[in-house]
């Protein structure tokens, strides 16, 4: 939960008084309240410094670049309650709160294999059907490499150079052959560091029933148009294919507590929107990035105003100029509050 406060915008009008609507002709000349007290006290008015000036004006440059290039990303889709549950999630997730304490890692592996289940499949099947000597203790070497290495880089340079020294001593072409696809799907896997985890998680556990990944895959793309927020509709497809599910409980990281059919009902949910809302997001992400860099000189210049209240001060023409950009922030912060509890699902102050 975002547990920062903004400092609140207050009225920039000049300063008021009980009697300010009280014409002039019918107010004292001396005494409380008087013609004479309100024109003394204009006139006792400090000025607002110039080094005060030029650093609100300084940060109000930095602002009208941020806007405008936030009001070039700002869509309307980002305003559709789907997607908007869609951002809530993503920052329930990060954050660990409530029910998706501790999913955050398993989703992400969930999704990797999901998306990367061809590649799976492919490995497997040309560990079953291509049994040569060499072609073995390339498949042993690649195995011991995933529980040993730096980076994907250097696991991609070794399994190449490894490639390199075995293909001359396999006799047939068709041998050759599947094992440069062999390391062809390898090179597709190390594009995430997560693909290379999750290889290594199915050895170990020796859960080489891939197909279970396609199960998975085939239940999220059947929901199509389907109404994504209908959760217990998702949790009623979960139950009819618990067991394909409990199948990756320890492969995905998922404690015996975790593993109900509404935590993998949840990570069914944020893949379908992901797949549904990924473009859109990625794009929203852009946006909010530009605002967080637009945050930190607005909450200087509603510093500054503070600082030097209309009460206190002459108001120069800059202090009454409208904030840019400040339409977007007040726009999605009240869109990404929960009304009830007050939680906020964005942090505009966070540069992270």
């Amino acid at each position: 939960m975002n547990k920062k406060t903004d400092t609140p915008m207050t009225s920039l009008s000049p300063d008021s008084h009980k009697d300010k609507d009280v014409p002039w002709w019918n107010r004292p000349v001396v005494g409380e309240d008087s013609i004479v007290e309100d024109l003394l006290g204009k006139l006792s008015k400090e000025e607002v410094s110039e080094s005060a000036l030029f650093l609100h004006n300084r940060e109000m440059t930095d602002l009208k670049v941020f806007a405008k290039t936030a009001q070039a990303i700002d869509n309307e889709k980002f305003g559709q309650e789907e997607f908007l549950v869609f951002v809530k999630m993503q920052y329930l997730l990060r954050k660990g709160i409530n029910e998706y304490q501790g999913l955050y890692e398993s989703l992400q592996l969930l999704k990797v294999a999901i998306d990367a289940k061809d590649c799976f499949i492919s490995i497997d099947q040309a560990e079953l059907r291509y049994r040569g000597t060499k072609q073995q203790e390339f498949y042993k070497f690649v195995e011991s490499l995933l529980s040993d290495h730096e980076d994907k880089a250097a696991f991609r340079e070794q399994v190449h150079m490894r490639l390199a020294d075995v293909l001359p001593q396999i006799k047939t072409e068709e041998g050759r052959t599947a094992l440069q696809n062999y390391a062809k799907y390898l090179d597709q896997l190390s594009d995430s560091e997560l693909g290379l985890k999750l290889l290594s998680l199915f050895k170990a556990y020796q859960l080489a029933d891939y197909s279970i990944l396609r199960v998975i895959s085939e239940m999220i793309q059947s929901l199509g148009k389907r109404d994504l927020l209908d959760f217990k509709g998702l949790v009623s497809l979960v139950r009819v294919n618990y067991g394909v599910f409990e199948k990756l409980r320890d492969i995905i990281g998922l404690s015996e507590r975790q593993s109900t059919p509404e935590t993998y009902g949840l990570m069914i949910q944020f893949i379908a929107l992901s797949n549904r809302h990924g473009i859109s997001h990625m794009k929203f992400d852009d946006l909010i990035k530009v605002m967080k860099k637009w945050y930190k000189p607005y909450q200087a210049v509603i510093g500054i105003r503070h600082e030097h209240p209309p009460t206190e001060y002459k108001q120069p023409k800059e202090f009454k100029e409208a904030i840019p950009g400040v339409e977007i922030y007040e726009k999605y912060k009240k869109w990404l509050t929960d009304k009830k509890t007050g939680m906020v699902f964005i942090d505009f102050g966070d540069e992270t």
